[in-house]
């Protein structure tokens, strides 16, 4: 079965589309789950809420009152870090294994003979892999003091 439909391609601060000819073919990779922003920004949103419930846990665990919000806050921290760790490498399999840039040049040329995609990270990109190394590092050190706060009190 050949359909004329309209792709969309959607990033947090751009949004682009353009209509191609589909042909049936079952090893197609727009039919996978993780190439839709829909599901990176579930997963995005879900470790922002982990971020906020971790730090006002931690708010209202302090001055080293209750170990049970210590630890809560530090797993909260530690999911919000895979969460995001899992949107970046989900982002880095789009671009790198998803995205087919060579049909998609070919498409362009028909209306452009000089159209030359590039893809680009961003500088937010290599700042991610740092607040996720800082996520973790955080749930950990909150988690030791909710034991080192166990044990001792």
């Amino acid at each position: 079965m050949i359909e004329n439909v309209t792709f969309h391609h959607e990033g947090f601060f751009w949004r682009c589309w353009f209509n191609g000819i589909v042909e049936e073919n079952d090893s197609n990779i727009w039919k996978f789950w993780y190439i839709y922003r829909g599901f990176w920004a579930v997963l995005m949103l879900l470790g922002v809420v982990a971020v906020v419930t971790a730090s006002f846990l931690i708010i209202c665990a302090a001055p080293f009152a209750s170990h049970f919000l210590y630890k809560a806050g530090g797993g909260s921290y530690i999911a919000a870090g895979i969460l995001f760790s899992l949107v970046v490498i989900l982002y880095v399999i789009w671009v790198q294994a998803v995205a087919d840039m060579e049909s998609y040049r070919n498409m362009k040329m028909k209306d452009c003979l000089d159209f030359t995609p590039s893809v680009l990270y961003g500088w937010s990109f290599f700042l991610a892999p740092a607040g996720i190394f800082f996520s973790l590092l955080a749930g950990l050190l909150f988690l030791v003091v909710g034991r080192h706060i166990q044990i001792h009190h």
